[in-house]
């Protein structure tokens, strides 16, 4: 797949790591710091955590190499964001009833998606699942899952992915869920 003309993917490490933090400053993503599913506490726990909060844990994560992802640049501006890492990162999907299921499953897991509002129906969502997924295949990953959301929703409402980018990517429904189904992509077959 080739690249929109001016944008570049980056993974997250620490020299993207003021680019990520500065780009979860933006108003449309609530100061999350892509945090949710690594939070190992209560919704209700996660509600009282402040923006500085979520960016420290998410600092310290990074440093202990428990935390994935790629941003989209254009030029030098970070404008996307994927995040992926092993299923085990993730706490919060194994309290999840919708998700419970694969807890305990050898798979890599793609959770979140964060655009830029005036980046948003460019295609950058399938560009960072594009990158996600070949990244981890150079790590040898078996299987990919995603959680996406099925119908139609707004924007802000579709940070797990929508269905359909998941399906024409060669991803299956592995679980249906009336919302948020189980999509799996194996990647130990041949393409």
């Amino acid at each position: 797949m080739s690249e929109k003309p001016d944008i570049t993917a980056h993974d997250l490490d620490e020299s993207t790591w003021e680019d990520f933090a500065s780009f979860f400053e933006r108003p449309e993503f609530g100061g999350c710091f892509c945090m949710f599913w690594e939070f190992a506490g209560t919704d209700e726990e996660w509600v009282k955590r402040t923006p500085t909060q979520r960016r420290e844990r998410k600092l310290e994560l990074l440093k202990e190499g428990r935390t994935h992802g790629i941003l989209l640049y254009d030029d030098k501006k970070p404008v996307a964001w994927c995040q992926y890492g092993h299923r085990s990162y993730f706490t919060k999907l194994s309290r999840n009833k919708a998700y419970e299921r694969t807890a305990y499953d050898d798979v890599w897991s793609v959770t979140c998606f964060c655009v830029a509002k005036e980046y948003r129906k460019k295609g950058l969502s399938r560009l960072l699942l594009h990158h996600a997924v070949e990244h981890l295949r150079q790590l040898h990953a078996p299987i990919v899952e995603g959680y996406p959301r099925k119908g139609k929703h707004e924007d802000d409402e579709v940070w797990q992915g929508p269905l359909p980018l998941f399906l024409s990517e060669g991803f299956t429904i592995h679980i249906d869920h009336e919302s948020h189904p189980v999509v799996r992509l194996d990647l130990t077959k041949k393409e």
